[in-house]
């Protein structure tokens, strides 16, 4: 979005900023399942960057309905869009959990199945219903869980815009406050993965509808071409909010009502008013937006073979790598030197894989879904549709 002005056309929106929002929130995923403990690892900011799972299931209710609702409302076949989806989503999460199923048969050497990597577990991740309390814990490509709760957003999205476009206004905001009131009786808090992880996607993902189908058009404000000091001062705060919120409450009940913070700082970012959008706006940030998906589905594939390697070298070189913090938990940095290390390490082999995976597998399975989606002919896309986020 440049320049954004309540003149602008709704369907011609851009919202490059919360890409650039999506990216960096991608790399505090990444930071928070990296094995260090030293300063960086064990602050409050990092530690409880799993809340940023929260921040894609709103924003990708809000994108979704920006570049699907109205043609969903308008009566076009919710199968193109859950045909779309699938295909922007499951090739690669397919490919990377392949690839675990490799690397798991070649380090077990034909030992028996034990843990969390089980034929069992497998299928669920195959199937994408590890989200619904049917495994116990966390497997293969762990972070994926979050894939399994998004389609299940995407299929009722779709089922509610095409059967109840009437009564969606209400439907939204009461699936939202429903579910986050279930969450917080049953587990006290917003972490939920393998149990209800579906429904803590929905809730977020309804927050992000409602925001971009109701309220955007309603509550958004006129933005001048230029940043000003008033919206830069107003991004500010919301960043330092949303720092503030996740240091303080990732684990407290508060932190049921992340969703709405990130539902908050999603619609003063999307105007694009102020000085920290264009930095938002940048080519690098912008650059992990768009490899945003990778990040996020490749890097504990990187990280689980960062690890093998050091526990190869730890061997020949008979020196030391690892630090147990705990009875059966080492980790590879404990000061704030060898986290620097650890997360360079970390960062450029996934962000190198990343590039790989977008350009070979999300890229041409992306275009496959929007191909069949259109009926086979892209020509009729609008342009607007091609430039929304890909997410």
């Amino acid at each position: 979005m440049t320049a954004q002005s309540q003149a602008t056309p709704l369907s011609e929106m851009r919202f490059d900023a919360l890409d650039g929002c999506r990216g960096l929130c991608a790399l505090m995923v990444v930071l928070l399942h990296a094995p260090i403990a030293g300063p960086i690892g064990q602050s409050a900011f990092v530690r409880h960057s799993f809340l940023f799972v929260d921040f894609f299931f709103v924003l990708s209710g809000f994108v979704i309905a920006h570049s699907w609702g109205a043609r969903l409302m308008a009566g076009r076949r919710w199968a193109d869009f859950i045909q779309a989806r699938f295909w922007r989503v499951y090739p690669l999460h397919f490919a990377m959990l392949m690839l675990f199923l490799v690397f798991e048969l070649i380090m077990r050497g034909g030992r028996g199945w034990d843990g969390a990597q089980t034929p069992e577990t497998f299928l669920h991740n195959l199937l994408l219903t590890h989200s619904f309390g049917f495994v116990s814990q966390l497997s293969w490509n762990y972070p994926s869980w979050s894939i399994s709760a998004e389609f299940v957003s995407y299929i009722i999205f779709a089922a509610l815009t095409v059967g109840a476009a009437r009564w969606l206004r209400a439907i939204l905001p009461i699936l939202a406050l429903a579910g986050s009131a279930f969450l917080l009786v049953r587990l006290g808090h917003i972490e939920a993965h393998v149990d209800y992880g579906w429904l803590r996607c929905l809730v977020g993902f309804s927050l992000g509808a409602l925001l971009r189908l109701f309220l955007w058009e309603r509550l958004r404000c006129d933005v001048p071409p230029v940043p000003t000091m008033r919206w830069t001062l107003l991004e500010l705060a919301t960043v330092l909010y949303v720092i503030g919120f996740v240091s303080l409450f990732g684990t407290a009940k508060l932190s049921i009502a992340a969703p709405f913070v990130f539902m908050a700082a999603i619609f003063v970012l999307a105007h694009e008013g102020g000085w920290v959008s264009r930095l938002l706006k940048s080519r690098p940030v912008m650059l992990l937006g768009l490899l945003s998906y990778s990040l996020y589905m490749t890097h504990a594939f990187v990280i689980a073979r960062l690890t093998n390697a050091a526990t190869l070298a730890e061997k020949l070189w008979h020196r030391p790598i690892f630090v147990e913090v705990a009875p059966g938990t080492k980790i590879m940095a404990d000061t704030l030197t060898g986290e620097i290390v650890v997360l360079a390490l970390i960062l450029s082999g996934t962000i190198v894989v990343s590039a790989l995976t977008w350009r070979f597998i999300e890229r041409p399975s992306q275009a496959i879904g929007k191909r069949l989606a259109s009926g086979g002919t892209m020509a009729s896309r609008r342009p607007a549709e091609a430039a929304q986020p890909s997410r």
